[in-house]
């Protein structure tokens, strides 16, 4: 494969993609199982048709993009007022509890502090992505709980730049 995806290629990803969410989504799973699966089919592991992980970068990041763009539109910013509180506490608390639960697993594995740390930050992320097109599918965005979850996911992505300044001041060989 080239360092450069074709327009061809990005058709026949997109096609396959699209089949592959809705052959799940007969089968009553959530259609972006089907991406995953149909990622992993035509990537490297299988049949290569996308060797080069680089040349799909810039679409993933793109409908990454897109997908957030849709969440920004679908947040009624009256209804993040009243989660804030709730979100921000959900959001601390599932980063604690996930850091001792980590720290506790360090002291079994033998793993370094700031090792147990990373692994308990990132425990603690959900992706923003996957749970938003999940909601949706569902018809759960608009409700006060779709609310909420929205809330809590906002929260973890903005929680996502003390945990980056915490880990960087860790010396690396700690890990």
């Amino acid at each position: 494969m080239h360092d450069s995806i074709g327009l061809t290629q990005i058709a026949i990803v997109v096609a396959a993609a699209l089949a592959g969410g809705l052959i799940l989504a007969r089968f009553k799973q959530p259609p972006i199982l089907g991406y995953i699966l149909t990622g992993v089919l035509l990537g490297p592991s299988a049949f290569e048709l996308i060797s080069n992980r680089g040349s799909v970068e810039i679409l993933a990041e793109l409908g990454v993009l897109l997908l957030l763009f849709v969440v920004g539109m679908e947040l009624n910013l009256r209804s993040f007022k009243k989660v804030w509180k709730t979100a921000t506490f959900c959001t601390l608390a599932q980063i604690i509890i996930s850091s001792l639960i980590a720290v506790l697993l360090s002291l079994y594995y033998g793993w370094t502090p700031a090792l147990s740390l990373l692994i308990g930050f990132i425990a603690t992320l959900s992706s923003t992505a996957v749970v938003v097109k999940m909601m949706e599918s569902m018809g759960e965005m608009k409700t006060d709980t779709g609310q909420l979850i929205i809330g809590i996911l906002i929260a973890q992505d903005l929680a996502i730049a003390p945990m980056i300044l915490i880990i960087r001041n860790f010396n690396h060989s700690w890990f």
